[in-house]
C-alpha cells in the first residue's frame, strides 16, 4: 500500500509589484527569502494568466498555496481608475490571504468611487486574514474608507527588516551619491547638478546610482544622462546587493527614489530626500530626518549640503529595524498557523521553525 504523502512546510505565494525592476519592490523579494524562506516554499504568483480560458491554471496555482502574501509598497492608489491584477485578482482570494505592508498613495485628497469599491470589495472578503500598512497614515486611510473587518496595523516598511550587505566606505575622497527618477522635464535636475558639482569642485566623487534593475533600470541609465555633472561616475548594475553596498559606500546620498533613500538611512549615511511625496516624508519623519526632504527645485537644497547633512539618529535606525522585525516575526507566525491550522490530524506537523533574528 502506498504511503500517504505528508507535507511538512507551508507554501506561501507572493504577489505584488515584483518581478519588474523597481529597486525597492524587487528587495521585497529578497525580505520575504530572508524571513520566510528557511521554513517555508515561496513562490511568485505576479503574472497569472489574464484571458479567463486560462484561469483554470491561475486557480490551480494559488490552490496549490496555503497561504498568499500581498505586499508591501504603494498598492492602493484611490485615484488611478487602472489596479494592476497582480494587486486584487481575486483568484488570490481562494486562499488564506494576508495584505503586508502596503501603502497608499496620498499626494492627492481626490478618490475615484469605482478604484475604492473594487478595493473594499477585495479587502473585506473573508479570506483576507491580516492587513498592515508601511506608515500610520495609510492605516488611517484604510480604516475610514475601506473599513475591513480585521484590524489594521502600522509598521515600518518591510525592508527596514532586511539585513543589509556589509559596506564600508572606501579611501580616498568622500562619494555623494545621486539617484534620480524619471522626470517631466530635465530642469529638475538643475540643482541636484549644481550641488554636486560645488561637491566635485571641493574633491568629493560623484556617484550616480541607477535604482532599477531589467528593463526599468535600463530605462533609469537611458534618463540619467540628463543630470549632466563633469567627472560623473555612472553606477549600473544587475545585483541588488551591488546597488545596496553603492549606496553603503557613500558619505553623502541625495535620492529621488524611496527605497534607495530608506537603505542609505538604514546603513546610516547622511541622506537627504530630494523628492516631498508622502510616503517619503512619513518614512524620514519616522527616521527623526524630517527636515532632510526637500523638492528637486528648492534651493534649501544647497544650504542643507552646505551646512553639512548629518547621519540618521542611530536610536530612530534601530527603532525602524527593530520594528519591522517585530511585524515580519508577527506575519510568519500568521503564515505558520494557517499552515498548522489546515494540516489534516492524520499529518504530523514538524516543529515550529525558529524565526531568524
Amino acid at each position: 500500500m502506498q504511503a500517504e504523502l505528508t507535507q511538512s512546510r507551508p507554501r506561501i505565494g507572493l504577489t505584488g509589484s515584483f518581478g519588474r525592476g523597481n529597486y525597492g519592490d524587487e528587495l521585497y523579494v529578497r525580505n520575504y527569502q530572508h524571513w520566510l524562506a528557511p521554513w517555508a516554499d515561496l513562490f511568485l504568483l505576479t503574472g497569472l494568466p489574464k484571458p479567463s480560458y486560462f484561469s483554470e491554471l491561475g486557480e490551480a496555482s494559488v490552490n496549490l498555496m496555503d497561504s498568499v502574501v500581498l505586499g508591501g509598497g504603494d498598492l492602493l492608489c484611490p485615484y488611478r481608475p487602472k489596479i494592476d491584477r497582480d494587486f486584487i485578482n481575486p483568484i488570490f482570494l481562494r486562499r488564506p490571504l494576508h495584505v503586508a505592508g502596503i501603502g497608499v498613495e496620498r499626494n492627492r485628497s481626490d478618490i475615484d468611487p469605482m478604484v475604492l469599491q473594487r478595493w473594499t470589495d477585495f479587502l473585506t472578503h473573508p479570506s483576507i486574514r491580516s492587513i498592515t500598512t508601511r506608515d500610520p497614515g495609510s492605516k488611517s486611510w484604510i480604516e475610514e474608507h475601506v473599513r475591513p473587518s480585521v484590524s489594521v496595523d502600522a509598521h515600518p516598511d518591510m525592508i527596514c527588516a532586511l539585513p543589509l550587505p556589509p559596506a564600508k566606505r572606501p579611501e580616498g575622497p568622500p562619494i555623494v551619491g545621486l539617484v534620480t527618477r524619471h522626470i517631466k522635464h530635465p530642469k529638475e535636475y538643475i540643482l541636484v547638478a549644481e550641488v554636486a558639482q560645488r561637491l566635485s569642485n571641493q574633491g568629493w566623487r560623484v556617484r550616480h546610482i541607477i535604482g532599477g534593475v531589467g528593463s526599468h533600470g535600463s530605462k533609469d541609465l537611458d534618463n540619467s544622462r540628463h543630470l549632466k555633472v563633469p567627472k560623473k561616475e555612472t553606477f549600473h548594475s544587475e545585483n541588488l546587493d551591488a546597488i545596496s553596498l553603492a549606496l553603503g559606500e557613500c558619505s553623502l546620498v541625495l535620492s529621488m527614489k524611496l527605497h534607495t533613500t530608506l537603505v542609505a538611512v538604514m546603513y546610516g549615511v547622511p541622506t537627504v530626500c530630494v523628492n516631498p511625496v508622502v510616503k517619503a516624508k512619513a518614512f524620514m519623519d519616522a527616521a527623526g530626518c524630517s527636515n532632510l526632504v526637500v523638492a528637486p527645485n528648492n534651493r534649501r537644497l544647497i544650504e542643507l549640503v552646505d551646512a553639512g547633512v548629518p547621519p540618521p539618529p542611530p536610536d530612530r535606525v534601530d527603532a525602524l529595524r527593530n520594528d519591522a522585525s517585530a511585524a515580519m516575526r508577527a506575519l510568519a507566525q500568521r503564515l505558520w498557523d494557517d499552515f498548522r491550522n489546515a494540516t489534516p490530524a492524520h499529518q504530523s506537523l514538524p516543529t515550529q521553525p525558529k524565526l531568524p533574528r
